[in-house]
Parts: structure tokens; sequence; C-alpha cells
């Protein structure tokens, strides 16, 4: 029997689903065998490690560098940490040995080589150590701008020295560090050019660790002989105005300052170039060289004879290399010094002022003992008070050391706008 019209289109529609039906079931299927086959064969990816960021630790590094030493002083986390004393010569090697102090190497400008542009290296030792290099080497005292011209050199010199140098660096590479720099120098020179002049150096390698270099913007330039200022202050010095009395290795200089407020201010100077410790040594040699003694003791060796000289017992004892006592010729050349040098007028200036207001001395010379003596005997015969005359327990440092104040925890709170007034 024939079927009919609608039962054939009933039975089609349903085949039809049933097919579809089909077809999703199998593609279902295909497709979770596909996600199961995947997640079996996919490897695990990778965890990245958080990146490690470490704090920048400023050190504050105070310096002074003179015509014959190189003194610096570092301070962290208001903590002064360590001090150095460098002779200040330098000498540009072909490499720098390794564990020898005041040895590093430096970039301070970019050069092209082929086609490319470069650091140009340079490889310095600083200090006594300089004289051993086997190549020419450069005295501060051979010339007036030579302390200007190699300030750069210096102080990373001095940096290079500091004994807790890779404890004060950061980061987390071993042979790669970076050092965050607050320098704080004592200098008559113009503090543009020393900021400029350091700010050039990018970095340095010391014993095989490189260092990046970063100087903050704010550093600070006092004058010399500052720290004299605030030894006095500390000393509770109540007059309006003081005195100090720096004899360096160059000059004998005289300043006065305001001492009316937190920090003494510096009113004027007088630096009587030649008036030093290196004028001394000069008259010391001839003294020396008008005895009847045929051997001849050497500049350095008249300078190591100065600092180990006594006073004792009213007279000055100074043994030469060969044990002499050669005490006569350096009395005679402190006499001369003091008479007939620029020296003679820094005392001059302070015989009068110094009646009135108490001047601090400090510097090389007064650690010299038979000068210190036999200054301070001259200042009394020019009718200064004895009580007006303040020795520092260290006259050589003292400038330098009482900067500390300024910076260590345990002082009264002192403003960054305060200190760039006083320096």
């Amino acid at each position: 029997m024939p079927r009919k019209k609608d039962e054939t289109a009933t039975q089609t529609t349903t085949s039809v689903q049933e097919s579809q039906e089909s077809d999703v079931t199998v593609e279902s299927a295909e497709i979770t065998a596909n996600t199961e086959n995947t997640e079996d064969t996919e490897k695990p990816s990778k965890t990245r490690k958080p990146r490690m960021s470490i704090p920048k630790q400023e050190i504050i590094i105070v310096m002074d560098c003179g015509r014959s030493r190189i003194k610096a002083m570092s301070i962290v986390n208001g903590v002064a940490a360590s001090s150095i004393v460098l002779d200040s010569i330098v000498c540009e090697v072909d490499s720098p040995p390794f564990g020898e102090m005041g040895a590093f190497s430096m970039s301070r400008e970019k050069v092209e080589v082929e086609g490319k542009l470069r650091d140009k290296v340079e490889h310095w030792v600083v200090g006594r150590s300089a004289k051993l290099q086997g190549a020419e080497w450069i005295a501060m005292s051979d010339d007036d701008d030579n302390k200007v011209r190699y300030f750069p050199i210096l102080a990373l010199g001095a940096i290079a020295s500091l004994p807790n140098l890779y404890q004060f660096s950061t980061g987390t590479n071993e042979k790669n560090r970076a050092l965050t720099i607050r320098l704080v120098t004592l200098s008559l020179a113009n503090p543009l050019t020393l900021k400029k002049a350091i700010g050039q150096c990018k970095w340095m390698v010391v014993d095989g660790i490189k260092y990046r270099l970063s100087f903050s913007k704010d550093a600070l330039n006092f004058p010399e002989g500052y720290g004299a200022a605030l030894y006095g202050q500390g000393n509770k010095l109540e007059p309006p105005t003081i005195f100090t009395f720096d004899i360096g290795y160059g000059t004998a200089c005289v300043s006065e300052y305001s001492n009316i407020g937190k920090l003494p201010k510096r009113v004027a100077h007088e630096p009587n170039g030649g008036g030093g410790v290196s004028q001394l040594i000069k008259e010391f040699a001839k003294a020396v060289a008008n005895t009847d003694s045929s051997k001849v003791i050497k500049p350095s060796q008249l300078r190591e004879v100065l600092e180990t000289a006594k006073f004792e017992d009213g007279k000055v004892s100074a043994i030469a290399p060969d044990g002499r006592d050669i005490g006569l010729a350096l009395e005679a050349a402190i006499k001369n010094w003091i008479v007939d040098s620029p020296l003679t007028f820094a005392l001059e200036s302070l015989g009068t002022s110094a009646r009135r207001y108490p001047v601090v001395l400090c510097g090389g010379g007064f650690a010299i003992k038979p000068a210190q003596h036999l200054i301070k005997d001259q200042m009394l015969r020019q009718g200064i008070p004895p009580e007006h005359l303040i020795e520092a327990p260290d006259p050589g440092m003292v400038a330098l050391a009482e900067l500390k104040r300024l910076y260590v925890n345990e002082q009264e709170e002192i403003t960054d706008a305060e200190l760039e007034q006083a320096a």
C-alpha cells in the first residue's frame, strides 16, 4: 500500500534530527578527546621570579683635599663609619694594581672607537703608593692649580680607600654595585667647578668590583677650617665673633666667623698663601744645610722629622734619619718662618683681633709640637690673652672631624636650609 505524503515527511524529519544529534555527539566527543590530549601534553608555564628592588643608601663623605694630604670621613645612617688620610699624590698607570690602597679605574668621557662611542677608561693610584708604580707621579704641591685640576682623581682615590666601601654599596650582583654619595667638601675653590668635575665620573672599578656613581645634587662646600669654628662653638664660646687660625701646607689662613645662631658663618678670611708648612720645610732644609754635616736629608724625610719632633723641657728635639738630633736647626727654622714669611702677616692680623675675640688654632702646622709652642709664645708676646687661644686636641683633623656634628643622629637637628646658608 502506498505511503501517505504526511507520513513520509515525518519520517524524513525524524531521520534528519537523528543524524544531526549523532553528528553533535561525535563532534563533542572529538572536542573532549582533543581537550584531554592537550591537557596531558602541554608543559606547565614557568613562574617568573619577582624583580628584587634594593633601596638606595646615601653615603655622606666629608672630604678635605689639601696640597699635602687628603682627609675623608664617611657617615652612614647618621653614624660616622670610617676616616682615612692619604698623601696628595697621583699617578696614572696602564692598569691599577689589585689590593693597593688608592688604586682604581674610572671613566668620565666617551670616545669613538670603530664608529661606536665607548667609555674612555683611566687607571690611577692615589696616595703614597703612587710613588711605587715606576711611572711619573704628581704632587699637589707642585703647582698652585693641581689641587683643583686633579680634584676628581683625589676624591675617587679617597673613596676607593674607604675600608668598608663594599658595605656602603647596593645591588644584587656582587661584581656590579651602585654608590649614592652626598659629597661635602672643605675648600677655598669654586664649589661649582668641583661639583661639575666630579659629576663627570660615572663609574669606578676597585679590586675588580664596578661601582656606578651617583652624586647628590645637594652636595655642599664649606670653607677650609670650618670644623674649627664648629669646635669653638661647641666649647660654649659666647662672644659674637670667633676666629680660626688654620696653618695648612700652603697657607696660613685667618678666618672671621659670626657666632650668632645655630651655625657659625664666615664673615672674612685672609689666605696668606706661602705661609704654610711647605715654607717651614724650606727653612728647615736651609738650616740643616748650614750645619757641618755632609749628609743630605730629603724634603720628604724632613717632613717626617717635623711630624715626630717634640718640645720637652724648653727644648726642641728632632731626630734625623741617621739618629742625629737636629733640634737646634728646627728651632732656627721655625723662628725664621714666624718672622720672615706670609705667616708673619697672619700673626700681625691676629695681634689686634685676637685680643678682643677667641681664636681656634688648627691645621697641620699646629700638629707640629715645636711649631705650636713657638707660635703660641709669639702670640702671647703680642698681648693676646691666654684664654683666647683655643687649642683643639687634634689640630690636624679638627676641621674635618667636627663636621660630623652636622650629620650624626645624636646632635640637635639642623635643617638643610641652615646647612646651605652656612656653606
